[in-house]
């Protein structure tokens, strides 16, 4: 599953509906902390320093949490 990604106000946030307005960046739920690890947020979305990312990682163990317990 793909997710997009925004950045407001310094803190990375989930879009799940792809409705938000402005630069987003798509990444797979399993490669995202890959991607914060190698700075590719920063630079998909055209930042200059790195974001908070918390609410994007609680947002991502919530998403595996559900996936776990559909299976």
């Amino acid at each position: 599953m793909l997710l997009r990604v925004v950045c407001r106000e310094g803190r990375l946030l989930p879009d799940p509906s792809h409705s938000a307005s402005g630069r987003g960046a798509w990444v797979h739920l399993t490669c995202a902390e890959q991607a914060l690890e190698r700075g590719g947020f920063t630079r998909a979305l055209r930042l200059n320093a790195s974001p908070e990312s918390e609410e994007l990682l609680h947002y991502i163990n919530e998403m595996d949490a559900k996936d776990m317990k559909l299976k």
